[in-house]
């Protein structure tokens, strides 16, 4: 909450008790003839018991009002209390109209106490007073009503209680300028001095209890209007009472004249209007200043940013929400061979022909912007001389913009693909010179194994098998090497069919689980699903993989639960052991490639780390998600999900991870 309207809520406050007070004084006064009580003295004016009462309800009701949603109870008793201060207010002017304040109200209350009726003149009501009761009721039964025009209609019927009051206030200390008389002005007529100076706090009270709203906004907000009224409101309105006041005293001590009271009025009133304009010219020269920094300031970022734009090693454009560049960097130039000037203004198609990101018209939102600045894409970009290049298309909307306009940063991955198929050929080649001879080492030591258990040679039986073993780990890791090869490359076609995924997980545990350790699998299938288009024979690779690993990490003995469960278009299948769990930092690599956690360096030194980061490729491929949810000492619980319908193309969609956890 700003500083300012903290101490608004605080006048406020302060406004309601002090009303109440006075009032409560005030009829305490009247009921036990105390006359300091009535008045600040005996030779100023009495408030009238009527003025009192209403003060009292007035203040009430603005306590009641100073809640921004307050209950039901508490809004019905705030309106009956203020809508009894208008009607209060109105019954006291026509009884002043009426009977000229010898009746009423105020002579019932005195009745009440066991006396006959007022004293001798000095103590008839000023109708300004009934007037200001009169408007501040509907004022403050307005306060809460939260709707603009309400609350300006409120605004204004304080405005004309506050000026109202202020008369009074300036009738009472201005009077001695008019008049050579000590005493002053209007006195049998006035308000006291205490009458008019609660009246203008519960007038400047009832402003305050919205200052978020209405006219206190005008004064509570960071902008040239607040800062300058602020500093010259109370100064015009206070201004003329402290002079009036000043000149009094003056007058009562003998050390003003009756003829020189009006001339010096007069001069300090042009001298305090000067010193107003002196305010409001130091207010705005601040502001100036303050503006002329703020400006500097935000060219020197402004300048910044552009000089990290251009002196970026990728090509960069910045491009609003219609589609057109409105910035390139020197790497752009370079990259697509256009001079910026041309580029400034032209649809960004004619960069990147398919567009950006699926195009790039129409905002998105932070969570969106967030996941595309994250996640590159690949695209073909096109020169000026006509000729292609691969580029990897990153977006990432401009803090605080909100015409969807966005940085586009356009990787050039020429070498990288370059690289890519360098290592996929390398790969390839070395798999396939691997092969052949693993495959007649294989033959051999199959036929070698099968001639020593012949000859019933146990012990060289057992290092013929152990060959084999290492051959078949061998093969195992060079197939893995050229699936992830395959999938990387994206030159994989799924052979998609619909499958019972209920009945899939069943026949993979009876299938790829060994006897000894499958009754400690436990499935659990939710209500029946559709059939879901998938790859059996590479799903079934992601499942085995997940049980494997779930077996391998939890203690033996332990049940791992299988579970199947639709969420929204999707299919989630999860397994949950009862491991040690993982760390955040293991949890977060997990799916790397070749990355292994130190239990798993423990437990087989043989993995190269690719089972986890293959099956998360083939998930993907099938437009799923894979991860997982672990907490040290608690287990680990793996996800992956397949749509229940296929995609017709790949697409970014929710996270089924966002929606299950």
């Amino acid at each position: 909450m700003p500083r300012s309207t903290a101490l608004v809520r605080a006048l406020a406050r302060s406004s309601a008790v002090a009303s109440c007070m006075v009032g409560l004084l005030v009829l305490v006064g009247w009921a036990l003839d105390v006359m300091v009580l009535k008045s600040m003295g005996a030779a100023l004016p009495a408030m009238r018991p009527s003025a009192a009462l209403g003060l009292l309800l007035g203040g009430a009701a603005l306590g009641l009002r100073l809640r921004t949603s307050p209950g039901p109870v508490r809004h019905r008793l705030g309106t009956a209390l203020a809508l009894a201060t208008a009607l209060l207010g109105a019954a006291s002017l026509v009884d002043g109209v009426i009977t000229g304040g010898t009746g009423g109200l105020d002579a019932l209350f005195l009745k009440a106490l066991g006396e006959d009726g007022f004293a001798p003149p000095g103590v008839v009501p000023s109708p300004l007073t009934a007037l200001c009761l009169m408007l501040l009721g509907p004022a403050l039964a307005l306060v809460d009503r939260g709707h603009p025009q309400r609350l300006s209609w409120s605004d204004g019927l304080v405005a004309l209680a506050l000026m109202a009051a202020l008369t009074g206030l300036n009738g009472f200390l201005l009077g001695p300028l008019v008049t050579p008389a000590a005493a002053p002005f209007f006195q049998e007529r006035s308000m006291g001095l205490h009458t008019t100076c609660v009246l203008m706090l519960l007038g400047v009270g009832t402003l305050c209890a919205r200052p978020e709203l209405g006219l206190m906004a005008r004064l509570t907000r960071n902008t040239l209007g607040g800062f300058v009224a602020r500093r010259l409101v109370p100064v015009t309105l206070l201004g003329p009472p402290v002079l009036g006041l000043t000149l009094v005293l003056m007058h009562l001590t003998g050390g003003l004249s009756h003829d020189a009271k009006l001339p010096l009025f007069a001069t300090v009133v042009a001298a305090g209007g000067v010193t107003l304009v002196l305010l409001a010219a130091r207010a705005l020269d601040m502001l100036d200043t303050e503006r002329m920094r703020a400006t500097a300031a935000l060219e020197a970022s402004e300048e910044r940013f552009r000089t990290f734009l251009d002196t970026a090693p990728d090509p960069m454009v910045v491009v609003d929400g219609a589609g057109r560049v409105r910035f390139a960097n020197a790497e752009a130039e370079r990259v697509f061979g256009y001079r910026r000037e041309a580029l400034l203004g032209r649809e960004v198609e004619l960069l990147v022909p398919e567009g950006l990101h699926g195009g790039l018209h129409g905002p998105f939102t932070a969570a969106e912007g967030l996941e595309r600045a994250t996640a590159g894409r690949l695209v073909s970009g096109q020169r000026q001389d006509g000729t292609s290049v691969p580029l990897e298309v990153r977006l990432s909307p401009l803090e605080g913009g909100d015409d969807a306009t966005r940085i586009a940063v356009l990787r050039d991955v020429t070498e990288r693909r370059d690289l890519e198929k360098l290592r996929e050929e390398y790969v390839g080649l070395i798999s396939h010179d691997l092969r052949n001879p693993l495959n007649t080492i294989n033959l051999r030591a199959h036929l070698l194994q099968r001639a020593l258990h012949e000859r019933k040679l146990e012990r060289e039986g057992h290092m013929a098998q152990a060959i084999i073993h290492n051959v078949e780990w061998m093969s195992t890791m060079i197939e893995e090497l050229l699936e992830g090869s395959r999938l990387e490359s994206g030159r994989v076609t799924l052979r998609r069919e619909a499958h019972d995924l209920g009945r899939f997980l069943a026949e993979v545990l009876e299938r790829d689980v060994p006897p000894d350790a499958r009754e400690r699998f436990r499935l659990h299938l939710a209500d029946p699903l559709p059939p879901v288009p998938m790859d059996a024979a590479r799903l079934e690779r992601v499942v085995t993989n997940l049980l494997t690993n779930a077996l391998k990490y939890s203690p033996k003995g332990t049940p791992v639960d299988v579970r199947l469960a639709a969420v929204h278009d999707h299919a989630v299948v999860s397994v949950t052991n009862q491991g040690t769990g993982l760390s955040s930092r293991d949890a977060a690599r997990l799916f790397d490639k070749y990355y292994r956690t130190e239990d798993g360096r423990s437990q087989d030194g043989k993995g190269l780390g690719l089972g986890l980061y293959i099956s998360r490729l083939i998930v993907e491929a099938h437009c799923g998600h894979i991860w997982v949810e672990s907490e040290p000492d608690r287990g680990v619980t793996f996800f992956f999900s397949v749509p229940l319908e296929a995609p017709e193309a790949p697409a970014e969609s929710e996270s089924p991870r966002q929606r299950v956890g």
